[in-house]
């Protein structure tokens, strides 16, 4: 095949994922058909189906995809600086996807694949950041050596994706270092602060 080819081959997929977002959306995922995300990206049926056997692995795909590529790990000689542009990263991705990610947050318990993908190509990839900062700075001394970071690795994370996915509620750079100097590093550093 030639390369050519490929590359529209590859353009052709990408379109149909780009589509299969934005009619998430706007529908969510329990409304979402191949027939919108075809009429979306100007496709047929077949093309969709030679690549996907369903919805949901469609859909599994598209967010694979708008997720894959994350920024390298902050290293800004600081853990308190690393964490506020982690967390700034993370306001953005969910400037980018929340609304898509709204969308699929009921659907997690019902597709295991769907789940799977959350798991291993959205959160893993994260949680390998946040340890890589984390594990930094306990190398420069700047926090506690007993900390647990299998726990507090997620407790920034969880935060900025409550407030925004749950609550609706804007998150800017006041509360990312709110969260950082407020509540992640006294958490790891308990005997430095008060």
């Amino acid at each position: 095949m030639s390369t050519a080819r490929l590359r529209g081959g590859q353009a052709r997929q990408d379109e149909l994922l780009a589509a299969t977002l934005d009619v998430l959306r706007e529908t969510g995922y329990d409304r979402l058909t191949i027939d919108a995300v075809v009429a979306r990206a100007r496709a047929s049926k077949a093309t969709v189906y030679r690549r996907w056997p369903n919805k949901a692995a469609l859909v599994v795909a598209a967010f694979t995809q708008a997720v894959e590529h994350i920024p390298d790990p902050p290293d800004t000689g600081s853990l308190r600086d690393d964490l506020v542009a982690v967390l700034d990263g993370l306001m953005l991705e969910l400037d980018r996807l929340g609304d898509v990610m709204i969308g699929l947050i009921g659907e997690l318990r019902r597709s295991p694949e769907l789940a799977e993908a959350m798991r291993t190509g959205f959160i893993a990839a994260r949680r390998e950041m946040m340890t890589l900062v984390f594990e930094r700075g306990r190398h420069r001394g700047e926090f506690d050596e007993d900390a647990s970071l299998d726990t507090i690795w997620y407790l920034g994370p969880a935060l900025v994706f409550f407030r925004t996915l749950m609550l609706g509620d804007p998150v800017d750079k006041t509360y990312i270092r709110h969260v950082v100097d407020d509540i992640v590093l006294p958490v790891l550093r308990p005997h430095r602060t008060g």
